[in-house]
């Protein structure tokens, strides 16, 4: 009985054995790591591990648009852009978390695209979840909470064998599994992702810096339901961030980066979703800047060559954009009502204060 028993054992633990070992080929010899930026954002989070004091959360519309170089050497912070493509409310609050475990954080800055916000489940996007969830430590009660959360036991199966999600193609895998053997993962190398080609490079605490401008006009991608301005998901994870926020003792600030005024005004009822966030901010004793109306277009003088697409800062907007936050955050600092820079309504933006992308020739974007 004694030798069945031991013998069931060893079975057991070779089988185990086993499959790690064909899981851990699998993710090799398939799936591409080492081109990600949320890999490299969050192996330089944990690398700062008790040095981060200020957090960038959000989508593209995050990473894209906040420097922290420029941030610290203004403002002399230790920050941290944690933002990550697609990152729905329910990804800042778990990156939040993540990033409070590791870190006394005293400010957290919440980038609020608002398409993130009118989501209705973060299934619909899974991809959002993974690029983070791949990355984060083994020992993250958040990783599997989030995972959990997002897709039950689909969503850790694909934790177990992320060719799930993602395949490298046949040509590339020479090359990928060069640099997984090589200086793929090294600390602070950003050749992996840099794409020339592509005008976008890492510069490294969480930031892309992005080149071109947009060659297809300002069409939304969504227009803003008045009655719901946000979604029910939307919602509920704002509420989860303000509330952990709370309870840490963590200064809380909503903001949003600037939209061109062309894809403003091609956004019907977006006037709601500005009452909606800024009704919560007072709320919550905080602050909600949309930049999109920004009072004053000569400070931050973007147009049509700052903005990478319809929606999007490219790296010279972004350098502008980070040096009138930083402004605005030190205003703040110092009791100043931060409010007043901003138009009440996007009428009397579009009407008063719009960039040059309102004034560009019929038809190149919607009326």
């Amino acid at each position: 009985m004694k030798r069945t028993t031991l013998r069931n054992c060893a079975a057991a633990a070779l089988f185990f054995l086993l499959t790690a070992a064909l899981l851990a080929a699998a993710n090799f010899l398939l799936v591409d790591d080492v081109h990600s930026y949320s890999r490299v954002m969050l192996q330089e989070l944990y690398d700062q591990e008790g040095q981060i004091d200020t957090l960038f959360l959000g989508s593209s519309h995050c990473y894209r648009s906040v420097d922290p170089a420029a941030v610290d050497a203004a403002l002399g912070t230790h920050s941290f852009n944690a933002g990550s493509s697609q990152q729905l409310p329910d990804g800042s609050y778990y990156m939040l978390r993540e990033a409070a475990a590791h870190n006394d954080l005293k400010t957290v800055y919440l980038e609020m695209f608002y398409t993130g916000y009118n989501q209705s489940a973060s299934a619909d996007v899974p991809l959002a979840c993974y690029l983070l969830t791949d990355f984060m430590a083994w020992d993250s009660p958040v990783r599997y909470e989030y995972l959990w959360e997002m897709g039950g036991m689909a969503g850790l199966a694909d934790l177990l064998l992320p060719a799930r999600h993602g395949v490298v193609s046949l040509g590339s895998m020479p090359a990928l599994w060069k640099a997984k053997l090589t200086d793929g993962y090294a600390p602070g190398n950003y050749a992996y992702v840099t794409y020339p080609d592509a005008g976008e490079a890492y510069r490294g605490n969480g930031f892309v810096y992005t080149e071109g401008v947009a060659q297809d006009g300002y069409t939304t991608l969504l227009n803003v339901d008045p009655g719901a301005p946000l979604s029910d998901f939307g919602w509920t994870y704002l509420i989860r961030i303000a509330e952990f926020c709370r309870e840490q003792g963590i200064r809380l600030v909503l903001f949003t980066a600037p939209l061109p005024s062309a894809y403003l005004s091609n956004t019907r009822d977006y006037q709601a979703y500005v009452e909606a966030v800024r009704a919560f901010a007072a709320q919550y004793g905080t602050v909600y800047w949309d930049f999109s109306l920004y009072r004053d277009p000569k400070a931050m003088d973007l147009g049509g060559g700052d903005f990478s697409d319809a929606h999007h800062l490219n790296g010279i907007g972004a350098e502008k954009f980070t040096k009138v936050l930083c402004e605005v955050i030190a205003l703040d600092a110092a009791g100043e009502d931060t409010e007043r820079l901003f138009c009440p309504t996007v009428e009397e933006k579009l009407t008063e204060y719009a960039d040059n992308t309102i004034f560009m020739a019929d038809g190149y974007y919607d009326e």
